[in-house]
């Protein structure tokens, strides 16, 4: 296979795959906003970060990796940007669970206030999904397969 075709092949499977996931789970955040509040504030009971979080930057970031080394096959400007954003946010939540014992403290003071930063959380998510579809969609144009 042609690195051209692979890396156009893994950055609309990569795309609009998260973009669905993303818009699915932004939609279930906005809308079970309690219960997400709940299961954060359970986990800040325990000394260790939750490992749902953990497994889901591990495997961000094992899907990523392939995309850093495919946008120079051929040279993308947006698939490297894309890439690196998503490494920088792989980065910054992943220095969050590593302060985890700070973190869960400021959780549990501001829990009140934890349904609403869910809430705004799942409509980013969704806002950066429809992106990130979008963005399949403009690779399945510059292919041209």
């Amino acid at each position: 296979m042609h690195t051209n075709t692979l890396s156009a092949k893994w950055f609309i499977l990569y795309f609009a795959l998260l973009g669905i996931l993303l818009i699915g789970s932004g939609i279930f955040l906005i809308l079970k906003k309690k219960m997400s509040s709940r299961f954060i504030l359970e986990a800040t009971t325990h000394e260790k970060p939750p490992r749902l979080l953990v497994r889901i930057l591990k495997y961000l970031l094992l899907f990523t990796l392939p995309g850093l080394v495919l946008s120079f096959m051929p040279f993308s400007w947006i698939e490297l940007l894309f890439t690196l954003w998503s490494l920088l946010l792989v980065y910054i939540a992943g220095i969050q669970l590593v302060r985890w014992d700070e973190r869960r403290a400021v959780i549990k003071s501001q829990a009140k206030d934890l349904p609403n930063v869910i809430r705004r959380s799942g409509a980013i998510m969704v806002a950066v999904g429809s992106a990130l579809l979008l963005l399949a969609y403009w690779v399945i144009k510059q292919a041209s397969f």
